[in-house]
Parts: structure tokens; sequence; C-alpha cells
């Protein structure tokens, strides 16, 4: 409780005061001069002021503290529209800061209209802006013309002082309504307003209960409409036509829709804690949409930037562009951007039969075999250097490779020997063939037996390496990632993203090779996989990581009152676990647990597929072996006969 003792300078008291208890935190104040009004502010504590002089703007003098070009020329370069007072208020606000503002008698309707677009432009915002009206009747055309504006509508912390006339010691302190029903025309009506305090300054003491006149309007909202857009997207937010509660939606003009969702949650949950009133807008079924450099838009964020909507939920991620002219809230979960790509087939090709051993393998393999060709040719050679001379090098050689080869296909040999030397080499190479053909035969047995299966696109490097085109229904997957900041392997999967319409996605899941853009949720839970259907889903399978992640919000527009009180319960709901509850209860509720399960377990691939029978394509590897020795069988046996007629 402040008291106040109006004296003979009464509007100089009188603002001093209500600065004094209005606008005691603010981080500037700026007061759109009038001559008429010749006051001033004494404040017991040092209040930052910054004048501005509306009538002076039109001259563009050189006493202006800020090249307003600069302003101008961005504005230019984005196509906004734009006039002295938004581009005054906008940089106002951006560069000093102005949560608090006091505006004058014919200045009011100006700064109404133009205040909100000045608050879009601006990149710098505050939760804490309130507003100073002063007018006096004796000026004014028609009563209360100059308060009417959706300004007064929306803000709940306007301050309006009128007296009679202009040196006249009776005051009265007013404010907006702002509570209970709104007015959507149009051409609204004028704004209701209600008097705090009148009183009469000759000797009267005055009292104003500051903090409670204006906290009470947010404490409880009597049936406030809070406008939300929504498409089906589960389990963010999702329609119902059939189960209680019914909801007004705005665009059927009807009240038979039915909304629900994690995200959607949060706000039916608040509107019971400070009794506002749900209502949704469904005039965009598709998309959230996207924004322009001009300050406009469409899809859902659209609807928010031309206030259609006030909240506008769904997925959404840390959009810089939306945040440039909208607010977004604290984050209301944590959603990675994953894809559902084509399942590894069984590998088979000819070089089935090489793959029981590593290349390295095969190598020692063959300097085996190299070795083994070696010892029995010297072996064969020195049998018989002491006895005759039959055996030269060459024939000793062949000896060795033709003998080595049989031995290594478990043949015989027609060569009788009575060398124990050459039958001790002989023996212990048989060992050793023996060995490498028995380690061979259980590594092919175990090929065919188990599957080999080919490299899948199943992870952020490999859906990169393997150049695979992914795809989705909008180009908002992609409008998240910073290319300034953003790693070649993500740069080079947003050039292979591509944006298709639903019916062609879900025809192309059942035939493409790509991946198919799904979203795996904080707790667990999948996404935007309603596009796949069900007989689909054999020849996909979920990746082992993510793509990217990022935290979702809610969007609001610029100013919108509840966002305070919004963020604090969005974190006492975090805090309380209700965030685990409801995505699971959601999905429990509206989504195919089944279907959940088999995509999540397609993450890991099952190897227990039981026998299969082995097809031709098992062997060709093998036919073709044979196939190129009878060539080269015959081959010879020509070149024998050749030979002989010659």
């Amino acid at each position: 409780m402040e008291n106040l003792l109006v004296e003979s300078y009464y509007f100089s008291t009188v603002l001093s005061f209500f600065a004094q208890q209005f606008f005691a935190d603010s981080h500037a104040t700026c007061i759109f001069w009038h001559p008429a009004f010749d006051f001033r502010l004494e404040t017991v504590h040092p209040m930052p002021l910054i004048i501005m002089d509306w009538h002076r703007w039109a001259n563009r003098s050189d006493q202006d503290v800020y090249d307003y070009k600069i302003k101008e020329d961005e504005f230019e370069g984005k196509g906004i529209p734009y006039n002295d007072w938004t581009l005054r208020l906008t940089v106002a606000i951006e560069r000093s800061h102005c949560e608090t503002f006091i505006a004058f008698q014919e200045q009011i309707p100006e700064f109404a209209r133009y205040f909100y677009h000045a608050s879009i432009y601006s990149i710098w915002r505050s939760l804490r802006n309130r507003f100073m009206f002063v007018y006096t009747k004796e000026f004014e055309d028609k009563k209360d013309s100059y308060l009417s504006g959706y300004i007064f509508q929306d803000q709940p912390n306007i301050l309006v002082i009128t007296s009679q006339y202009l040196n006249s010691s009776t005051f009265e302190i007013k404010t907006n309504r702002f509570v209970g029903p709104r007015n959507f025309n149009k051409n609204p009506e004028p704004v209701e307003f209600y008097i705090l305090q009148r009183f009469d300054a000759k000797g009267t003491k005055a009292t104003w209960e500051t903090q409670s006149a204006m906290s009470s309007k947010m404490r409880n909202l009597k049936g406030r409409e809070v406008v939300i857009g929504i498409f089906d997207y589960k389990p963010f937010m999702l329609l119902d036509y059939e189960k209680p509660p019914l909801y007004y939606d705005r665009f059927m003009n009807t009240t038979d829709v039915t909304i629900d969702g994690t995200d959607i949650q949060l706000m039916l949950i608040f509107c019971e804690l400070y009794n506002c009133t749900i209502q949704v807008d469904t005039s965009e079924p598709y998309d959230w949409g996207d924004i322009y450099l001009n300050a406009s838009g469409y899809g859902l964020v659209g609807m928010i930037l031309d206030r259609r909507n006030d909240y506008g939920v769904g997925g959404m991620y840390l959009w810089y562009e939306a945040y440039e002219y909208m607010d977004m809230t604290h984050f209301l979960g944590r959603s990675g951007v994953t894809c559902l790509v084509p399942a590894p087939n069984r590998l088979i090709s000819w070089t089935l039969l090489l793959r029981p051993f590593q290349f390295v393998l095969w190598m020692c393999v063959m300097l085996c075999l190299l070795l083994e060709s070696l010892a029995l040719g010297i072996t064969r050679r020195w049998e018989h250097s002491s006895v005759a001379a039959g055996n030269s090098w060459i024939s000793s050689l062949r000896f060795g490779c033709i003998s080595t080869l049989k031995l290594f296909v478990n043949q015989s040999t027609n060569y009788v020997t009575s060398s124990y030397a050459l039958r001790t080499v002989l023996v212990a190479s048989y060992m050793i063939d023996i060995i490498l053909t028995t380690v061979y035969s259980g590594g092919l047995a175990a090929i065919l037996t188990l599957p080999t299966l080919e490299e899948a696109a199943d992870s952020r490097q490999r859906l990169f390496d393997h150049k695979l085109i992914w795809t989705g229904t909008s180009q908002a997957w992609i409008t998240t990632i910073d290319e300034r900041s953003a790693d070649p392997v993500l740069l080079g999967l947003m050039e292979h993203y591509r944006v298709y319409d639903a019916n062609l996605i879900s025809a192309f899941s059942h035939t493409e090779q790509m991946g198919f853009v799904v979203e795996r949720l904080q707790f667990g839970h999948l996404g935007n996989t309603e596009l796949i259907e069900n007989d689909a889903l054999k020849r996909l399978k979920l990746m082992v990581d993510d793509i990217y992640f990022a935290f979702t919000v809610a969007f609001v527009p610029r100013l919108w009152p509840h966002l305070n009180a919004y963020n604090d319960f969005i974190l006492a709901w975090h805090s309380s676990g209700f965030d685990k509850f409801w995505e699971w209860k959601i999905a429990a509720e509206y989504m195919n647990a089944h279907r959940q399960n088999r995509i999540v377990a397609s993450e890991k691939t099952n190897l227990d597929i039981g026998p299969v029978k082995l097809g031709i394509d098992n062997f060709i590897g093998l036919i073709l072996l044979w196939c190129f020795g009878m060539i080269c069988s015959l081959l010879t046996f020509l070149g024998e006969l050749w030979r002989g007629q010659g």
C-alpha cells in the first residue's frame, strides 16, 4: 500500500508517483514528449529515460544520436513496410532496451497502432513491458476514442491516467479489463476499462494497491481464450472427433473437436490452473510453415505472426528465423531426427567362395602352397641325383606343383617313390593341406548357414557415405541446421534431403532405396511414422543414431502476456516428471504399441531367421570356377592336339 499526496503541480506529482511504482524495475522508459503536458518526473531512485519528440521526426534534424538510415536500409532490404513511428519505436526497443512507455493524448492511438510492429521487428524483446497513457478529456473529440486497438485487448499492464482539464485536480486511474472473453472481431468495439481509483487532488490523500491491481489479472483469466493452431501429428498433438471433451474450432465454427498430445497437455493443464478457455484453429492442417524476411509467413508460424493463434506447437525446434519475429517458451522436450532406411539384404555373389578367409589369410595359404611346391620339387630332384640324372629341375618343379594341387583338393598321385625323404615331405604337405581344407570347409558351411548381410546406411556416417536420398514432407526438417556451424557430414546430408508429399512418400516406402524421416522422442517413442504403411516396414530398419537432435519449444506471438507464467509452469512440469508420464500415456492411448515396438526392434538386425533353402546364387562362384577350369582344360587339350600334329 502506497500513499500519494497531490500538490499544486498535479500532473508532475501524479506521473512521478505512478512512474516510481509502476516502472521501478524497468531497464529504460521511453517518454513521447507532448508540449501540452509540461511535467517533470521526480522519483526517489534514478530512472533511465529516453525522451522522444514525435513532432520533430518529420524534420529529421541532425540532433538524432542514432543513424536511422541503417535501420531504414535493413527494412528496405527485407521488404518490411515502415513509417516514422515504426522506425523510431523499433530502434528505441532494440538499441535503448525500452521496456516501459508513456504516451500522451493523440499519440496514444498512433503508439497502439505501431507498437506491435516495432516489437516484432526488433530482435531485442522484454517480458516486463508496461504502459502508461495520459490524456485530458478537454482535448478529446470522443470519449475513450484513444483507447482502442489490439494492445489494449492483449496487454495486462496498462495504466490510464485521465483528467477533465489540463489543470484539473481530479484524476481517474484506470486499467483495461484484459480478463474474460476476448473480442475477435475485425472492427473491435472499444476496450472495456475500469477505474482503480478516483480522487480530488485538493488536500485529498490517495492510495493505490500497485501490486495486487495488476497481478490479479494474471492469476485468474476468467475464461480468457487461448487459441491453439493444430494439425494431427502424433504424439506431439492430435485431433479426435469422438472423445470428450470437445473444443471450439474457430476455422470450422463448430464445437466437435478433441485435442490431445504431449505438447498440448501442457496448455490444457495450464488453463485449468489459470482459468482460461482453449480454442483451436485447424485451418493449416498439413505443415508447420515458414517465415519470410518481411516478417510474414505461412502455416502454423504464419498464423502466429498474424495473431490468429496464440500458441504453436508440434515438435517445433529452435528455429532462429522464427525466433527473430516471435517469442518461444522454455524447452518442452528433446527430439532426435533419424530415418527409417532400407534394411540390409543377404550378401550373395560369386565372391562367396572367397569369404571364409580374409585377404591376408589367402595370401598366407598361397605362400604355404608355394613352399610345398618348392619342397616337393627340390626333394624329388635330389632323390635320384646319386642314381640317375633322369629328373631335371623343370620336371621336378612340375611334379611339385601338380602334387601340391592334388593334395590341396584331397586327390592322390600315381607317382611311386622309394625315398623316405620325399615320403616325409608328402605326408607333411598332406597334413597341412587337410587342415587348411577342413578350416575352409567349416567357414564356407558357416557362411552358407548364417547370413552375411550387406552394409546398411543405418548410421549418420553411413547415410552420408552411401549418399542415400532421405525425405520428409517439409523443409522444416533441415531448417534447424545452422549451415555456419554444421560439420561436413551434416552439410552433405542436407544436400541429399528431398521434400515430397505424404502420398508419394508412402508409395516410395514400398519400393525406393531412400530414407524416411522419423522423430525419436525424449523417452524412446517415435513420431512421424504414420506415413509408412505396415507392409513396408519389413524392408526398412531404424537408424542406430540421430542425424541431429534439438529441443522442442512452443512459439507464441511477441509480447504474449502469459509467457512468464507459462515458462515457470514448464519448469515445474519437467521437475515433477509429467513429461515422461504424458509421453507414455499419449503413446499408449493413441499409437499402436506393436508397431512402435516393431520399428524400435528393427534398429538391431534379427539374424534368427531359421533354415534357408540354398539356391543357385549360393554356388554361382563354384560353378564359375568349374567353368573356368573346363575352359582352360579344353584349351590345353586343343593345344596338345595342335602340337602333336605339328
